[in-house]
């Protein structure tokens, strides 16, 4: 390269004559390198005016810094270029890191425009300059997974070279790694207001059962036992039937708190274990229902506890009134993975089956825990519900 012929023939300890170093820049054209700037004359001249050991170094940085910058635009060696993104991308958040990878790449390739498209990760593309209609797409790959596009513009009148394709190789997947990082930010996000959103929702349907029917009743009873007060001096008959039916109300109320205890986290839980729980279920009434556990189920995160256990209640649910079942199973296997597997013997999904309300929350369930659930008709008839969620790394355990 013209560089490496600098570096030989310009080394202070052996300063070559001026027309050796004329001749290396006359061959410059050879490299496809356009010189335009670093005259021939005016270097003859330089040289000409006697290279000391002092100047000869500076011209070199010069001539190095030219040449280093012409092949790949404003950023000069793509390593330092890396190193720039590299700084970018510790500095600052996922968006405004690959905001800044986009700037960087617009300044040291010097084409028109630099796009990023994030697949689910952005509502749109983060652009440096102009694109143009037909920029030139490279696919950004983090670890055999698509997560977006890299657009670049033109370059004018000039064309890439293949210079630019290495620039280009070398540094997707320092954008890669920037929109993977936008990616699951955004991930991240829809998730917390996925969770906040039901929380919220939980929280309103406790304060209706609270105010409608706890709240209601309670001041009910107080009436009550104000009449019968009255009603001891008159007519004990009368203030035993109101006491009788305090009770009663008494009871009812008893039996609402229970349900919202039961609703927030199941008692079953507390008292058997996630086995325990899921063979009480099972053993609630026909049809025949056989439970098959493979590893220990205990030391499961409670989140995940009380996912399983209302997934397998609304599944046996269903086959208790729509399935019109001899016999069901359920299976629950403890891996890397929780697997459970509710199978029965009865008429199958409908044609054409909408998914109800239970079936919905048994999906978002297991979504909430990062895992899937199913629902499909098993060959010879019959429904298989098959939840999988995934479990943290300290709560997985061999079978």
């Amino acid at each position: 390269m013209w560089a490496s012929a600098v570096i030989a023939l310009a080394a202070p300890a052996a300063i070559a004559p001026a027309s050796v170093l004329v001749s290396a820049t006359a061959a410059s054209p050879v490299t496809g390198l356009d010189l335009a700037g670093v005259g021939a004359a005016g270097l003859v001249g330089v040289l000409a005016a006697g290279l000391s050991g002092s100047l000869l170094p500076r011209v070199w940085r010069v001539l190095r810094h030219r040449t280093q910058r012409m092949p790949y635009g404003g950023a000069g060696d793509p390593r330092l270029l890396a190193e720039e993104l590299v700084d970018r991308l510790r500095q600052a958040g996922p968006v405004e890191a690959l905001a800044s990878v986009v700037a960087a790449l617009h300044d040291g390739l010097g084409v028109t425009g630099v796009a990023v498209e994030v697949t689910d990760g952005l509502p749109g593309p983060l652009e440096c300059g102009d694109v143009g209609a037909d920029p030139r797409r490279i696919p950004l790959v983090w670890h055999g997974e698509l997560v977006g596009s890299l657009l670049i513009g033109s370059r004018g009148p000039r064309r890439f070279s293949l210079a630019h394709d290495r620039v280009l190789a070398a540094l997707a997947p320092y954008a890669a790694d920037a929109a993977h990082a936008v990616r699951v930010s955004a991930d991240l996000r829809r998730s917390r207001e996925r969770v906040l959103a039901a929380r919220e929702e939980e929280r309103r349907r406790i304060r209706r059962d609270l105010h409608d029917g706890l709240g209601q009743t309670l001041s009910t009873m107080a009436m009550t036992i104000n009449m019968a007060r009255v009603m001891l001096k008159d007519s004990a008959p009368a203030a035993d039937t109101l006491l009788a039916d305090l009770r009663t109300g008494m009871d009812a109320v008893a039996g609402d708190i229970r349900r919202l205890v039961y609703g927030l986290c199941p008692p079953a839980l507390d008292d058997l274990g996630l086995e325990g729980a899921i063979r009480g279920l099972a053993g609630e009434g026909p049809p025949a229902i056989r439970v098959t556990v493979s590893g220990d189920l205990a030391g499961l995160p409670p989140a995940v506890e009380t996912a399983v256990y209302r997934i397998v209640q609304e599944a046996l649910t269903n086959v208790r009134r729509h399935a019109r079942a001899g016999a069901a199973e359920v299976e629950v296997t403890r891996t890397g993975t929780l697997r459970v597997r509710i199978s029965d013997d009865g008429a199958g999904l409908p044609p054409a089956a909408r998914a109800g309300v239970g079936t919905a929350s048994m999906r978002e369930r297991a979504a909430e825990l990062g895992g899937t659930c199913a629902l499909t008709s098993r060959p010879g008839g019959g429904t298989v519900v098959e939840a999988l969620i995934p479990l943290p790394v300290g709560a997985r355990r061999p079978v």
